[in-house]
């Protein structure tokens, strides 16, 4: 099990599933990027568990109102991962704010 598995394991999101393919009607990464930071921004509670610092990003465990979320965010690439009922709370939200033009 590497490292990135073990964070996974840890805090229970072995069963990944990615917000990416839930976001189609994005244009690419950059954009899904920039709504999920905004909505997680919002939580104030947000707070950043554990991290996996490389040259070109990392890959993080972020925590808010008892969910879980796991992002990996480098410079050729962004995805977030959690589970299905938090995906669906942060799609609803990250489509109303673009909706609104924000």
């Amino acid at each position: 099990m590497n490292e990135i598995d073990e964070m996974l394991s840890l805090y229970g999101l072995s069963e990944k599933r990615s917000i990416l393919r839930l976001l189609d009607d994005f244009q690419d990464e950059v954009e899904i990027k920039e709504y999920c930071w905004k909505v997680l921004r919002t939580y104030p509670d947000l707070k950043k568990e554990a991290w996996l610092i490389g040259l070109e990003g990392g890959d993080y465990i972020y925590s808010f109102e008892g969910h879980y979320v796991f992002i990996t965010d480098d410079i050729w690439s962004f995805n977030l991962i959690a589970m299905k009922p938090v995906l669906k709370l942060l799609v609803e939200k990250i489509k109303a704010l673009k909706a609104s033009g924000e």
